[in-house]
């Protein structure tokens, strides 16, 4: 049975036809069709179609030049080198954006001007959906066409400078961060007994976690007596680059998102104490009290109704982690235990985004410049 999203439809004459994209035009898709007599017969032929396509690609003299090429051999060469949810980014990028304007250019024909086209389409039509896409979204497939320029002067393309290149400018959105009286309500009703949810949500607002970090976590990554808790894995929904998949994403567990993310964080007396009547055997998830995980989409839900529930402000998971930061810096942390704590690779990650001096804070180091005749005078 033909799933969702898959391109697999059965005809009026009874046939079973599955298309993929064959190359680009003028900037729109030009597809292919393969026919079978049974659905998992057309899924199987358009398997082997696709993977003919890229040897073909990489070995064929003819398109020795082509940008196509290039990047499938990029894609190739980096796989085993970097985190799957990591190649899975790329190759989104590379198939669903840079294919569509420069797969069929021959590489001596790409210069700036031809990229800073092509940041303009991106930045009014954007891709396939013709949505525009946002300068966060438009730098990172530039960083990774430059990786890919970088990897084709190092192995004999004929790549020209890209000297000049225009991005977006990023328009920084406010973060959100808890004020004091919604935070001491959550705090009300999560320090009461509640269910593992709830226990998700205090540990994200007194340790800074990340979503993923938190549905990784078992119980055995917790020492109750030293008082620890220790990052070993994020959970994480990654598209499949897999072209004969049943699903267009899948859920993996992977090590944290860097090597400064795998960490042990000091836990507060009061927050072992509290966990201590949810303990389960090690292999548990804390999350759901078994072997077996929930993804963070899942979890995610259950923190809205969390909010809704209870009347509470609006906000998204991540603020947690945010507020979390400026509340140490307020309770006097310094920042590199800080930075530590969060995961990062320096304290100007933690100062430029996590940390978000309140009104308040501001106003006291403002106090500070009383001269010393005010002082005097009193």
């Amino acid at each position: 049975m033909s799933r969702r999203g898959e391109n697999i439809f059965k005809r009026k004459d009874g046939r079973w036809e599955a298309r993929y994209i064959h190359h680009y035009e003028g900037g729109k898709a030009k597809y292919r069709y393969i026919y079978g007599s049974s659905y998992m017969e057309a899924k199987a032929k358009r398997l082997a179609e696709l993977k003919s396509r890229d040897i073909g690609l990489l070995y064929n003299t003819n398109h020795s030049s082509k940008f196509s090429k290039l990047a499938i051999l990029w894609l190739h060469d980096i796989k085993l080198s970097v985190k799957e949810s990591t190649y899975s980014r790329y190759h989104r990028i590379v198939t669903k954006y840079l294919m569509m304007y420069l797969g069929n250019l021959d590489v001596n024909r790409i210069d700036s001007q031809a990229v800073n086209r092509i940041i303009s389409n991106l930045s009014t039509q954007g891709g396939l959906r013709q949505t525009p896409l946002a300068p966060k979204t438009i730098s990172d497939i530039i960083t990774v066409l430059k990786s890919i320029w970088h990897y084709g002067i190092s192995n004999g393309f004929p790549c020209r400078e890209l000297n000049g290149i225009r991005l977006p400018q990023k328009q920084k959105r406010p973060v959100k961060i808890l004020p004091d009286d919604v935070i001491k309500k959550i705090e009300n009703l999560l320090l009461n007994p509640g269910d593992t949810t709830c226990m998700g949500i205090v540990f994200s607002m007194f340790t800074g976690l990340r979503i993923g970090e938190i549905c990784g976590l078992k119980w055995g990554d917790i020492d109750i007596e030293s008082g620890t808790v220790s990052i070993r894995r994020t959970v994480e929904r990654i598209a499949d680059t897999d072209p004969n998949a049943a699903h267009k994403t899948k859920v993996i567990i992977s090590a944290p998102k860097t090597c400064c993310s795998a960490r042990i964080i000091p836990l507060p007396r009061f927050l072992c104490e509290y966990i201590m009547p949810y303990r389960m055997d090690a292999e548990c998830f804390i999350l759901t009290g078994r072997p077996t995980f929930t993804e963070p989409h899942g979890f995610y839900i259950k923190y809205k109704r969390f909010l809704k529930k209870n009347s509470l402000e609006n906000c998204t998971f991540h603020a947690l982690r945010h507020t979390f930061a400026t509340r140490c810096i307020e309770a006097g942390f310094d920042v590199k235990s800080l930075s530590e704590i969060l995961g990062h690779s320096s304290v100007a990650t933690t100062m430029s985004l996590y940390v978000h001096p309140t009104m308040e804070m501001k106003r006291m180091q403002m106090e500070r410049l009383t001269p010393d005749f005010i002082s005097q005078s009193e």
